[in-house]
């Protein structure tokens, strides 16, 4: 499974000011109570607004420079919150933690760094262990648009103004390599930044697995969850192919492997 390494000098310049997913997770949350756990916790964008309304969080990610950032973001918490975010750097698909769970998030389509099926299955394994019984897990993931994965290979640019801090100096060229036959797209990004006139180039590679609908909801019930939602928002939109976005709501059964 590959790891955010690469990003995390840029990830909250580039994704600090996406917020369109935390009213969602926050009212998972009120409803079915702490502590959470969160896959792919990263550099804590849904984690510290969590934290900050009274709930504990329990994050893990596989990468150390994207937790390290983490716990300097931390720092904007009150003393007396920080204290709710535990961090542990841990792989998604085999984690361990001393502690049950009433719900469990996968933001920002985490669960997509999974590259087979196999890492797909030990992941929600994992996930099942850890929560309680009847324990609710909650994701997104984004729709493989034919639009786009007709594609073999596409280019993109991002302005500076795009970015969570608009007069940063960095812009990024990202070119995506789509492998049909495993679902797998390959992404490049490369960061261009002037600094004291010169210019500075930083490259970094990540991999996604893209998952259709009803793959994902056979990947649920295979590891013992009943799906009780797919959304097409995280406003409760009733699911469309087109709108690009896939909101999962399923919970924890009993799981008969003999099934």
């Amino acid at each position: 499974m590959p790891t955010y390494d690469s990003f995390a000098g840029f990830y909250d310049l580039e994704y600090g000011h996406k917020d369109d997913d935390l009213d969602f997770y926050l009212n998972m949350a009120d409803e079915f109570g702490s502590p959470v756990l969160e896959i792919g916790a990263g550099t804590g964008r849904v984690a510290i607004p969590l934290a900050d309304a009274g709930h504990t969080i329990w994050g893990i990610d596989n990468s150390a420079k994207m937790l390290e950032a983490a716990e300097i973001n931390l720092l904007r918490l009150s003393a007396q919150k920080r204290p709710n975010i535990v961090l542990s750097k841990q792989n998604m698909q085999s984690f361990s933690l001393q502690q049950d769970f009433p719900l469990c998030i996968i933001p920002f389509r985490a669960f997509l760094h999974n590259l087979t099926m196999d890492e797909q299955v030990s992941t929600l394994l994992s996930i099942h262990h850890h929560l309680r019984p009847e324990g609710i897990l909650a994701f997104d993931l984004f729709v493989p648009l034919y639009s786009v994965i007709s594609q073999k290979e596409w280019q993109d640019e991002i302005a500076e103004d795009e970015f969570a801090q608009p007069d940063s100096g960095v812009t990024i060229k990202t070119k995506v390599t789509h492998d049909y036959a495993r679902q797998l797209l390959y992404i490049s990004n490369t960061y261009f930044s002037s600094e004291k006139d010169a210019l500075q180039k930083t490259k970094s590679e990540m991999i996604y697995r893209y998952v259709f609908r009803y793959e994902m909801e056979a990947l649920l019930r295979l590891t013992g969850f009943d799906v009780m939602n797919v959304y097409g928002g995280f406003e409760g939109q009733e699911y469309d192919f087109s709108s690009g976005l896939m909101v999962f709501v399923a919970r924890k059964k009993q799981l008969n492997m003999n099934e």
